[in-house]
This record gives C-alpha cells, structure tokens and sequence, in this order.
C-alpha cells in the first residue's frame, strides 16, 4: 500500500511540474501583454499559428 502512494505521489510531482514549466513558459511568451487590448484578439489566431509554424 505504502509504493502505490509513493506512485501517486511521484505522478502529481511530475504533473505539476509540467504545469509549472507551461504556466512559465506562458509568462515568457505573454510578458508584454498587460491588459486584454493590448493583445488583439481578432489576429490572435494568425499570431498562434506563426509562432506555432502553422500555415493558413
């Protein structure tokens, strides 16, 4: 009983340390952004495919 709880408990540290690694990853990314107009929402889409190297 006590390596299944050593189980779930290695598998939440390993998920909140990929949450903390996207919540930081996030914060770099939209850092310059500091309210809702700075950040126009219409050419969100097209900014997310750039940088994700979509093609429209």
């Amino acid at each position: 009983m006590n390596t299944a709880l050593q189980k779930t408990v290695a598998a939440q540290l390993i998920k909140k340390q990929r949450l903390d690694r996207e919540f930081a990853w996030i914060s770099r990314e939209f850092r310059d952004f500091h309210t809702l107009s700075d950040l126009e929402l219409y050419n969100t889409e097209r900014y997310a495919a750039l940088h994700l190297g979509y093609v429209f």
